[in-house]
């Protein structure tokens, strides 16, 4: 080959050679890009093992697949219970999608809400608003707004009650006293011994129960006496309390001591406020009932207490009585009977107690001498009340009244005989008081119990709106960042705020159809950078056999050229 010829070709051999390298590099440099993708795939990969999603568990069986969306939770249904489960905001404020805003602007709600609820014309304005805007038919709609307008659900109240009047029989009465949950109440009566007057004079209380038959319990004073309303009204037990008096005290002395424990002190916290209490917590609550508990009331009040303060008049008129004459005692007949004692020797406070129960109002027993009513052995005297006739004629005024005071009833202080009380065997009056009737639970009120606990969450609490709610990945993202809350009505009655994790509806879960897509994603993504890699090797392997191949000859051309460079030199020197 000629020396021109020769170092062309080597010109060539080196070209080509640095072509070879250069693309070699490149794909060098490339695998490297491969091996950085095929690590970002694979960490893709690994977080989406971790990713979760959020599930309704209405079952409470932990293997739900039900998906956890806007629409679950605020369209009525037998998932929740057809009660909303609103979706909040940090200020509690309801999140509404366009369409349930729309209804809200429609009714002329604020998006701050409202002090309290609105008429139930607002209601049903958003009612209609809401057929409107396609979230239910303006058939359900005309139904729901048949329904009376729930204002107090999800405000206390889980139930929706329409409020009326009904009437009751007697026995009906008893049986709503007995249910009321106040009826067992233990009176709370004075202490033992009570000290009255200047003189300090000892005084002992004195409690009994009187059964049908006549026999009386003397009941203990450390405990005091426990009774009922209904106890009272049924007679099926007589209940007595009174006083008796020592060392020259008068019957008056305890009429005084008994007048508080029955008026109160001031008129409050006695028992005649405790009966009061009883009959107004099933009767009161309407303006004729109240009024007729009222005079009930001042009827007791007036039969129990004189023009004067009864214990002011006994202390400046200790000496009442003129000292042996007729035995009259003027102050005492202001608010009790005398009865004379037939029962001999036994002790004068057990005879009294017997004959209590046939008296309206204070009955005092005492024998004449010196100074005032006293018993057959010791001075003194005993004054006593049956609780029984005190609830009787409450209850016979109470009647008395909203018949118009024309039933000829009559209830003085004095003989219970002379008396004409209410009785139910022989009147065919009947109680009316104020009362309420569940709403029924078909599917109308059902639906209407669900907008209407939804209505007024959004009055009370205010409103913002958000597009983009119903989108699942979404709200759940904002449900985990602590953007979104769930704020369900608890056993109360009352909406309460929380996260997610705490509602025991809602479980996170692993997101198994998202991991599956992510790896098939890193299957497809492998494949296709191992295939990409095999190729570049494939390339570089080729590379380096040319690379290999021109360096060979690179030597054998550069040798030739040294040989005939040689050879030129040696025929110029020969």
């Amino acid at each position: 080959m000629g020396l021109a010829a020769s170092q062309a070709r080597l010109l060539t051999i080196t070209a080509r050679k640095a072509d070879c390298e250069f693309a070699s590099m490149t794909l060098s440099h490339q695998k490297l890009a491969l091996s950085r993708d095929m690590e970002n795939v694979s960490n893709d990969y690994q977080n989406a093992l971790s990713q979760t999603k959020l599930v309704y568990d209405y079952y409470g069986t932990g293997d739900t697949t039900m998906a956890l969306d806007y629409d679950l939770l605020m369209t009525p249904s037998v998932y929740n219970d057809y009660y909303p489960k609103t979706v909040t905001d940090a200020n509690n404020r309801i999140i509404l999608n366009s369409q349930l805003a729309a209804a809200a602007r429609a009714a002329g709600i604020p998006a701050e809400g409202l002090e309290g609820t609105p008429s139930s014309n607002v209601r049903n304005t958003f009612i209609e608003a809401l057929a409107g805007a396609g979230v239910i038919t303006p058939a359900k709609a005309a139904a729901i707004q048949a329904v009376t307008y729930g204002n107090t659900l999800g405000l206390g109240s889980t139930t929706n009650v329409t409020y009326g009047y009904v009437d009751l029989t007697y026995e009906e009465l008893l049986d709503m006293l007995t249910v009321s949950g106040t009826y067992s109440e233990t009176l709370g009566l004075s202490s033992n011994v009570i000290e009255s007057g200047a003189s300090a004079n000892e005084r002992s209380q004195l409690l009994f129960t009187i059964d049908s038959n006549g026999n009386r319990t003397r009941v203990d004073q450390s405990t005091g006496m426990s009774v009922s309303l209904v106890d009272l009204l049924s007679n099926d037990m007589e209940y007595v309390i009174g006083y008796d008096s020592k060392l020259n005290a008068y019957a008056i002395d305890g009429a005084a001591q008994l007048q508080t424990d029955i008026l109160g002190s001031d008129g409050e916290g006695g028992i005649l406020d405790w009966i009061l209490g009883e009959f107004s917590a099933v009767l009161g609550g309407t303006a004729s009932n109240d009024s007729a508990l009222q005079y009930a009331y001042n009827a007791i009040y007036d039969l129990l207490y004189p023009n004067s303060d009864l214990r002011e008049t006994a202390d400046n008129n200790h000496g009442y009585g003129n000292g042996g004459g007729s035995g009259d005692d003027p102050i005492m007949d202001t608010v009790g009977t005398r009865v004379d004692s037939t029962k001999g020797k036994e002790r004068f406070e057990d005879s009294l107690a017997s004959e209590a129960i046939n008296y309206i109002g204070m009955a005092y027993y005492g024998n004449k001498h010196k100074k005032g009513f006293h018993s057959r052995d010791n001075d003194g005297s005993c004054v006593a009340i049956s609780l029984n006739n005190i609830a009787q004629v409450f209850l016979t005024a109470y009647v008395d009244y909203l018949t118009g005071l024309e039933e000829g009833y009559s209830y003085n202080k004095g003989k219970l005989s002379s008396s004409i009380l209410y009785d139910p065997n022989r009147s065919d009056f009947t109680f009316t008081i104020a009362g309420q009737t569940e709403v029924e639970s078909d599917e109308d009120n059902l639906y209407a119990n669900f907008y209407d606990s939804l209505f007024n969450q959004i009055c009370m609490n205010g409103w913002t709106e958000n597009s983009q709610i119903e989108n699942v990945e979404y709200m759940t993202d904002l449900f985990k960042n602590g953007l979104a809350f769930i704020s369900s009505i608890a056993e109360d009655g009352y909406y309460y705020q929380g996260s997610y994790s705490t509602d025991r509806a809602i479980l996170e879960v692993s997101d198994e159809n998202a991991i599956a897509v992510a790896e098939a994603k890193y299957n497809t993504e492998k494949t296709k950078i191992e295939n990409k890699e095999d190729t570049i090797d494939m390339k570089m392997k080729n590379l380096d056999t040319e690379i290999s191949s021109l360096t060979t000859e690179y030597e054998s051309t550069k040798q030739i050229i040294s040989k005939a460079i040689e050879k030129s030199f040696k025929r110029y020197e020969a």
